[in-house]
């Protein structure tokens, strides 16, 4: 991407070193920071989270311009928003809604079709949907306000057994893998394809082609890229993850410029050797979910760069160093310093190549 932004004037040299990234022809870390810019009160990042269904579409363009107006973007930061009003939001282009039973967290998906025979089900992308529209709306006006100087991460598309889930519940869809799986594997197989429409319908909305696109930990491509799951993975055995997830994972990965994927909580990591064997997959964000989050996680960190894929952290310099030295398989996202005093940031990111 040739063109510039106001509020990251080196955006083609940083959208250059993320493309070498995902190529793994990047040999050092990828570090982003955002920083207050210097005598100015910084204006907070707006969330679609916190405020919810009664969000006001033009107040959270204008909020989302200042904040963007009030930092600087160093290294491989990209001034970008995030838009999702649930976890499951992926779900709602499928015809779920939404509820919100805790203001400011969220919302959870009504499941449709938890008390439908599956053979009656058929799931299909449904663009007129409420949420979608509202997805849409609030897109253009942030465009519209913001220009070229913000990008927008689309909602994350949480396809495969977690989309099933939202749409029939956990409990249910324990059931159905037991009882009914071809079944199974034929939904599977229409969210895979309605995965594909909708991302296919957000790089129209979003112009990926113009300016390629951003995920919600602020990772750039020069093409499509989000952040493939299965958390309900933690609920099941290796053997039906393979058969089961393994495949729609296969499909989702190869539509991306970059891959990273969403690895959480303990039951999760005996899934790695399967992940990893996933071509299309170059980075693993882990999150301790349910388990012990001050645990030391080092080990598996090691195992996930034995395996031979990169990794997303964060933290001091002093773990930057050391995990830059200690990592083999490259592709390491750096995504910020914390609290650091902003001299040693801009020292850290000069020391490397920023």
């Amino acid at each position: 991407m040739d063109h510039g932004m106001a509020t990251k004037p080196d955006f083609p040299q940083a959208a250059a070193r993320w493309d070498r990234f995902w190529r793994g022809e990047h040999p050092q870390p990828l570090v982003a920071a955002v920083v207050p810019k210097d005598g100015m009160e910084p204006v907070p990042k707006p969330s679609t989270y916190a405020q919810g269904p009664d969000l006001d579409p033009a107040a959270f363009a204008e909020q989302t311009v200042r904040w963007a107006e009030t930092h600087d973007f160093l290294g491989a930061a990209i001034p970008f928003v995030y838009l999702e009003f649930a976890a499951d939001q992926f779900s709602t282009f499928l015809g779920a809604d939404l509820r919100f039973p805790t203001p400011g967290e969220g919302g959870w998906p009504i499941h449709p079709y938890e008390t439908c025979p599956l053979e009656d089900i058929h799931i299909q992308f449904q663009p007129e949907g409420v949420w979608w529209n509202r997805i849409a709306s609030l897109a253009e006006t942030i465009q519209r306000r913001a220009g070229d100087g913000v990008m927008i991460a689309s909602p994350t598309l949480v396809a495969n057994l977690d989309s099933l889930v939202a749409l029939r519940g956990a409990q249910t869809v324990l059931m159905d893998l037991m009882d009914a799986p071809e079944q199974v594997k034929r939904l599977l197989g229409e969210i895979t394809a309605a995965h594909g429409e909708i991302l296919a319908a957000f790089a129209d909305l979003l112009h990926y082609r113009e300016r390629g696109s951003i995920n919600r930990h602020g990772m750039y491509s020069s093409s499509a890229i989000n952040v493939p799951q299965c958390d309900f993975s933690c609920m099941i055995g290796p053997a039906m993850f393979d058969e089961f997830v393994l495949p729609c994972l296969r499909e989702e990965f190869a539509r991306f410029g970059g891959g990273e994927y969403h690895l959480d909580g303990p039951d999760a990591i005996r899934h790695l050797p399967s992940l990893c064997s996933i071509q299309d997959l170059h980075v693993i964000q882990w999150v301790a979910g349910a388990g012990d989050t001050r645990r030391d996680w080092s080990d598996l960190y090691r195992e996930i760069d034995r395996l031979g894929k990169g990794q997303i952290l964060g933290g001091s310099r002093q773990q930057l160093d050391r995990w830059a030295d200690g990592f083999t398989a490259g592709r390491l996202f750096w995504t910020g310093f914390g609290r650091t005093p902003r001299a040693e940031v801009e020292q850290a990111l000069a020391d490397y190549g920023w």
